[in-house]
């Protein structure tokens, strides 16, 4: 899961990423110069504090308009390419250590037709990924994703059978829904040296709940999610981030439901970073309890904002966040988090994600591209 072998920091990719400079106590005794003379080597009295960086970003939602732009990279012989759909976030995802998606809807098998499979009883579409999203997802740099959401169940078990096995093969690890009741503990794996849990849950679903409540982590109850981080502590978790995904779209800022449930099991338990998904539309940062909340980080891909009728047709659906964060160890076992957003914008027809800052850098961009960055910027920086 590190990707310590590439020494690589956020900071190099994201300017408002603040770097973390360390400088030695030690010095070098100056002995002399000449032949035969050697110089003390310096010596660093007080070692670094580990470190490393996170990256997390919104809902991916393969939806009509972005599997027509991944159908229309495609190869001959191929059904998708979502290379184009993700590449110019790549960089920024490939500058961090760990990065997070948030697969919203199930992932169908091989050769299975993406796209809509009814109604949800509650209102909605019931909606299936294709198989390629995965592979598309790894290769722009994902490590890990989170998969429970309000969506989960939209195929049932076998759907959500078929989500993890695609996410396997393309060897991104993932929390939030389960094949099997062992894959519902928490799990931690090391990033820089350093033990990091990452857990996902919901607190609606689209459909009626799973018969087996293993299979998706589901729950409006905060002690269920504090007992969680609390498991993972106790296996050895130096650092828990919290994926949740939330029921009310379009708003502005968290409901105070959403408020209460994240400071409860914030106050229940030693959480480092949440961030939320479902809104579909950016929210702003704030710190809970001594906890870093990403209220949504908006979508990453969607059908959205254009071309559609609607609530969804809002611009707002354009737009997204990657949540950025360092977490720098001050003393033995402790880490603070430095936080940071990139703002990103689809563009209308290819669906490409672009980090917004970066690419109105670049003087080669079409003029609609830039207008089209220029209006995320003022939808956007109010929040």
């Amino acid at each position: 899961m590190s990707r310590a072998a590439r020494s690589r920091s956020v900071a190099a990719c994201i300017a408002i990423v603040a770097g973390v400079g360390i400088a030695a106590t030690g010095a070098h005794a100056d002995v002399g110069s000449g032949p035969g003379v050697a110089s003390a080597l310096a010596v660093r009295v007080h070692p670094p504090g580990r470190t490393f960086s996170v990256v997390g970003t919104g809902d991916v939602l393969t939806e009509a308009a972005v599997n027509a732009a991944a159908a229309a990279a495609a190869g001959p012989g191929i059904r998708f390419d979502y290379t184009p759909v993700f590449a110019a976030i790549r960089p920024v995802l490939n500058d961090a250590d760990l990065a997070i998606c948030h697969m919203e809807i199930p992932i169908g098998v091989p050769g299975q037709r993406p796209g809509v499979y009814g109604h949800s009883p509650f209102g909605g579409n019931l909606i299936a990924a294709p198989y390629e999203v995965a592979g598309g997802l790894r290769a722009a740099g994902y490590d890990r994703c989170s998969t429970a959401s309000n969506h989960s169940n939209d195929l049932g078990p076998v759907g959500i059978d078929s989500t993890l096995d695609a996410l396997d093969a393309a060897g991104i690890s993932h929390d939030g829904t389960a094949r099997a009741p062992a894959e519902t503990a928490p799990d931690t794996f090391v990033v820089n040296g350093v033990r990091v849990a990452h857990l996902s849950y919901t607190t609606y679903s689209n459909t009626v709940l799973p018969a087996d409540a293993w299979r998706l982590h589901f729950t409006t109850d905060p002690a269920v999610v504090a007992a969680a981080v609390n498991a993972a502590r106790a296996q050895g978790a130096e650092v828990v981030i919290v994926s949740v995904h939330i029921s009310q779209e379009l708003l502005t800022g968290p409901t105070d439901a959403d408020r209460a449930f994240i400071t409860a099991f914030t106050q229940m338990s030693h959480v480092d970073l949440v961030i939320e998904h479902g809104p579909h539309v950016v929210q702003p940062l704030e710190q809970v309890n001594g906890t870093w909340v990403f209220w949504s980080v908006g979508n990453l891909v969607s059908g959205m904002g254009w071309h559609v009728a609607g609530k969804y047709a809002d611009p707002r659906t354009l737009d997204g966040l990657i949540a950025s964060a360092r977490f720098t160890e001050t003393s033995p076992g402790h880490f603070d988090t430095d936080p940071a957003a990139v703002l990103l914008c689809d563009e209308h027809t290819s669906r490409t994600a672009y980090p917004v800052t970066r690419t109105l850098a670049d003087p080669t961009i079409s003029t609609d591209l830039r207008a089209q960055l220029e209006q995320c910027v003022a939808r956007s920086l109010p929040v």
